[in-house]
C-alpha cells in the first residue's frame, strides 16, 4: 500500500516545494533583495584590472541554497527576466557608486538578451548613471537553451552596434558554448573552471585549452581564465600566452572593489618558464 501511495505523497511535496520557491522569487524580486559582489579580472601582466564580473547575491536569510537555485527556480517560474534584471540594476547602480571605471562584465541569459533589446532597459539605466555603453561587457551565460541561433545573432549584433562588448561565459563546459562562439564571434570568451583547474596536470585539457587559445589569437578574441585557484595553474596559463585571468587566487568576490593582486603574488617575481614578473 505504501508503494502505491509514495509517488503521490512525493507528488505532492515537489509542488509544495515548488510553490514556496516561486513565492520566494516574487519575495526577492518584488522586495530587491539583490546586492552585487564584484570579482576582478587582471591582466596577466603587468598585473592590472582589465574589469570586474558582477555577481549577484541574495540579501538576508533564503530557502535557497545558492543564486543558482533562485535563478533556477525564476526559470522555472516564468521570472528569469524580472530577476536579471534587478540583477543587471543592482550592478550598474552600485558600480556607479564604486566609481568603476574599467569593463563591467553583466551575466545575462541568451533568452533574457533577445526580449530587453526591444525596450532598450539597459541602455535606459546606463544613460540614467552615465556609464558608457563601450564599458559594459554582455557576458552570455547557458541558463536556458537557444533555440533559433539566428534571431540570436541579429540580436547580439543589435548590442554590438549599441557600443556594447560580448563575451563568452563558461567555454568548454557543453557544445552550446562552443556553437555559440562559431555564431556570434565575441570579443572575449571565459574559460570555463572545468578546464582550468589543475590544468598544470593534465595534458588532454592542455591540448584543448591551447587549440582554444590559438584560434582566438588568430581571429581576435581575448581570451580569460576564470576559477584560477592555484600558483600553477596561472603559471601554466600565463606560459602559453592566456592574457587575462580571474579566480580567488587572483582576488575573491566582494561589495568591495579589488584594485591591486594579492602581495604573495607581487612577491613571487621569479620568470621562469613563462612564470610571472611582478
Amino acid at each position: 500500500m505504501l508503494k502505491q501511495v509514495w509517488p503521490e505523497i512525493r507528488s505532492q511535496a515537489d509542488q509544495v516545494r515548488s510553490g514556496a520557491s516561486l513565492r520566494e522569487v516574487a519575495r526577492v524580486v518584488s522586495q530587491r533583495l539583490i546586492t552585487p559582489h564584484f570579482q576582478p579580472i587582471f591582466t596577466l601582466m603587468p598585473g592590472e584590472v582589465h574589469g570586474y564580473e558582477a555577481l549577484s547575491r541574495i540579501v538576508g536569510p533564503t530557502v535557497f541554497g545558492s543564486i543558482e537555485e533562485l535563478f533556477c527556480a525564476a526559470r522555472s517560474g516564468g521570472r528569469l527576466s524580472a530577476l536579471e534584471q534587478l540583477c543587471r540594476e543592482r550592478a550598474l547602480t552600485t558600480a556607479a557608486q564604486l566609481g568603476v571605471t574599467e569593463r563591467l562584465f553583466l551575466n545575462v541569459c541568451p533568452a533574457v538578451l533577445a526580449d530587453d533589446h526591444r525596450p532598450g532597459v539597459t541602455a535606459k539605466l546606463l544613460g540614467e548613471l552615465g556609464i558608457e555603453r563601450s564599458r559594459v561587457v554582455l557576458e552570455l551565460t547557458e541558463r536556458s537553451l537557444i533555440t533559433d541561433y539566428d534571431l540570436f545573432g541579429r540580436v547580439v549584433d543589435h548590442y554590438r552596434r549599441q557600443g556594447y562588448a560580448i563575451a563568452i561565459d563558461d567555454l568548454g563546459d557543453g557544445f552550446a558554448g562552443l556553437k555559440m562562439l562559431a555564431q556570434i564571434e565575441p570579443d572575449y570568451v571565459k574559460l570555463a573552471r572545468f578546464l582550468v583547474a589543475d590544468i598544470d596536470r593534465a595534458p588532454v585539457r592542455q591540448a584543448l585549452v591551447e587549440s582554444i587559445v590559438t584560434f582566438c589569437q588568430r581571429v581576435g578574441i581575448e581570451v580569460i581564465a576564470e576559477g584560477i585557484e592555484r600558483q600553477e595553474e596561472l603559471d601554466y596559463l600565463t606560459a602559453i600566452g592566456i592574457g587575462l585571468g580571474q579566480g580567488y587566487l587572483l582576488g575573491r568576490p566582494s561589495p568591495q572593489l579589488v584594485e591591486v593582486l594579492p602581495q604573495q603574488l607581487h612577491e613571487q617575481g621569479v620568470p621562469l618558464q613563462g612564470q610571472l614578473a611582478w
